[in-house]
């Protein structure tokens, strides 16, 4: 049986727990299809106060246009490709984060999530050095400040994406 539709930008929704599982005898009806889902996934950044969307209606770009509304909120930058912008924004479901999705760019295309994560997460990958270094040069957070508090789930927690093109991976750090 068929979970979720593929999203480029998001592929390891379910792994992730981006979507909601309908448990016991309750029922969910999406509010842009009728339709009573398996799995949803609560809300978008809209005017209207959205609580379920189908996966389905993500995918198609259908809730976002019935909803005049996106599913992320912020990315590194804008590329230059209208058609991956419109994906990303109107077509792939977000983060559970801290203050907000903030999605990172590759190789002129926006990179996909791979997994919610800490150093230990990173160490386990072998990716600690390289993550770290690529996140420096951000300018955001200090990295020696933030590699013995960055924790899975933790106050100060890691986003990390992988690019589709060159296959660096690349991380956001937010806090709570």
């Amino acid at each position: 049986m068929r979970v979720s539709p593929e999203f480029r930008y998001n592929p390891h929704c379910m792994e992730n727990e981006i979507f909601e599982k309908v448990k016991g005898k309750k029922t969910v009806t999406c509010e842009c299809c009728g339709k009573n889902p398996e799995y949803y996934y609560e809300g978008m950044y809209s005017r209207e106060d959205v609580g379920c969307i189908c996966p389905d209606c993500i995918a198609d770009g259908s809730a976002a246009k019935k909803f005049n509304g996106d599913f992320i909120q912020d990315a590194e930058r804008i590329v230059d490709d209208i058609e991956k912008t419109e994906e990303l924004f109107k077509r792939t479901p977000g983060l559970v984060t801290w203050q907000g999705e903030h999605w990172l760019v590759c190789c002129n295309d926006y990179c996909a999530f791979i997994a919610y994560v800490g150093t230990e997460e990173l160490d386990e990958r072998g990716i600690t050095e390289e993550v770290f270094a690529d996140y420096a040069k951000m300018g955001e957070w200090d990295v020696d400040e933030v590699r013995p508090y960055l924790e899975n789930g933790g106050s100060m927690a890691g986003y990390l994406f992988r690019c589709l093109h060159c296959g660096k991976y690349r991380i956001w750090i937010d806090a709570d």
